[in-house]
């Protein structure tokens, strides 16, 4: 299989082949993290088109910056056929309290994986539409995730017994921000990317208008050269 990272070409290529051809995820190295109501955490995508810093703002129960349970194991509900590798290892922020929570990045990076770990009976509430890319039994046990649009913009995650998983925001993706709906001992999530967003193509319009000016340039310089 590819290494973690991957150019941008391969998702052209894997486009090419077919949504089966599974790509390796990029995923976050959480950093440092403030534990609290008022909490926050830093980490960084490491990608072979530059580094990514995530900054997140909310309630954080606990932090795993490489070292501690691996809550990802098994690997199963995080595989799937648009993510080749699962998270890294005791790499986790643990939410326990229903409010609110906002991830941002310094880049825009394209499609945005969330993972999630044990969302006992409970839900999140985002800002923005998803798609649920795989669920299955993890370390905690066996549930079910399943989407519900709430209209006026919000997309709501619920959670049935013990469900793991792994949750995609398309695109070009700069922040996120969702709520929790009840409060629990403790949920988990990190969240991953293929790489850096490459720049929007410009619309068919913006090429003529380029062209119009690049022509009046031109004629402009040949009526001073007359």
């Amino acid at each position: 299989m590819p290494t973690k990272y991957q150019f941008p070409v391969a998702l052209a290529l894997a486009s090419l082949l077919g949504s089966a051809q599974a790509l390796p995820v990029n995923w976050a190295d959480w950093t440092s993290g403030v534990a609290g109501a008022s909490g926050s955490a830093a980490g960084t995508f490491n990608t072979i088109s530059g580094s990514v810093d995530i900054g997140y703002v909310g309630e954080v129960a606990f932090i795993q910056t490489g070292v501690g349970t691996d809550f990802f194991s098994p690997t199963g509900p995080y595989l799937s056929a648009l993510v080749d590798n699962a998270p890294t290892p005791a790499e986790m922020i643990a939410l326990s309290l229903a409010s609110a929570k906002t991830l941002t990045f310094s880049k825009p990076v394209d499609n945005l994986f969330f993972a999630v770990v044990s969302l006992n009976g409970n839900g999140y509430k985002f800002d923005s539409d998803f798609e649920i890319v795989s669920t299955g039994c993890g370390y905690w046990g066996c549930g079910s995730l399943s989407k519900v649009d709430l209209g006026g913009g919000q997309f709501q995650l619920n959670g049935s017994g013990e469900p793991h998983g792994v949750i995609r925001f398309t695109g070009a993706v700069s922040s996120i921000t969702w709520s929790s709906l009840t409060n629990e001992n403790w949920n988990g999530f990190t969240v991953g990317t293929y790489g850096i967003a490459p720049p929007p193509v410009p619309e068919p319009g913006t090429y003529a208008l380029m062209a119009l000016g690049l022509l009046g340039l031109g004629a402009v310089a040949r009526r001073r050269s007359n």
